[in-house]
């Protein structure tokens, strides 16, 4: 996909135009476009909306507009993602996935949700402002192998420890891997944490979690 493509998906993306996002992604489609490559593209659209809600320029509403353009843009691109996806590995494996307690975002949550289930897993989704018993709870019920925690907020990141301590005293903890996500997650807080994984890219964490559950097998 050329560069002038992409650049035009993110450009619609950052103004919140979603009738023509969706004639770009159709003309694009019609040229071939890699469907993984166009999510790369609104993703970056995405941290640009992200960096002008930062800034005050956005609010809440057009980040709730940007949510759902999203959400449309990945239902027009799922068929192609469902085919290029090599998810035979995946096919029907449980994740279980939130945003954590305290925290009621979940653009990037889910997006990775939308790749997930376009590459065979089953996913459940929790929501926003998820307790840490819930992710216990669910993780109980489904025997998933794979937990994802989403967080923005810096100051909700103490909350991803609530959930590591939660799934040690439920003694599951080595039962499951964990990832974590978000804008304001890093490498560095992984390891303190004690989780097993940590990205801020939506394809990226699909390979992860690939990983992670091979890793369980």
């Amino acid at each position: 996909m050329s560069e002038e493509i992409c650049e035009k998906l993110k450009e619609l993306v950052v103004e919140l135009d979603m009738e023509s996002l969706k004639e770009e992604l159709q003309k694009a489609l019609e040229k071939g476009i890699d469907p993984f490559k166009a999510i790369d593209c609104l993703a970056e659209g995405m941290k640009k909306v992200g960096e002008l809600y930062e800034k005050r320029i956005y609010f809440v509403p057009e980040l709730i507009v940007a949510g759902e353009m999203m959400k449309e843009a990945v239902s027009i691109l799922e068929p192609l993602l469902k085919e290029k996806a090599s998810g035979d590995e995946a096919r029907g494996e449980p994740v279980v996935i939130g945003t954590v307690s305290g925290d009621l975002h979940d653009i990037g949550k889910n997006l990775l949700i939308s790749l997930l289930e376009a590459s065979g897993f089953r996913v459940y989704d929790l929501g926003v402002d998820v307790p840490p018993e819930e992710f216990v709870k669910k993780i109980k019920e489904t025997g998933a192998k794979v937990l994802g925690l989403s967080s923005l907020l810096t100051s909700t990141l103490e909350e991803i420890k609530n959930v590591v301590k939660a799934l040690e005293d439920a003694g599951i903890r080595d039962k499951v891997k964990i990832i974590i996500g978000g804008a304001a997650t890093t490498p560095e807080f992984a390891k303190e944490a004690g989780v097993d994984a940590q990205t801020t890219d939506a394809i990226e964490g699909v390979e992860i979690i690939k990983r992670l559950v091979r890793e369980m097998s």
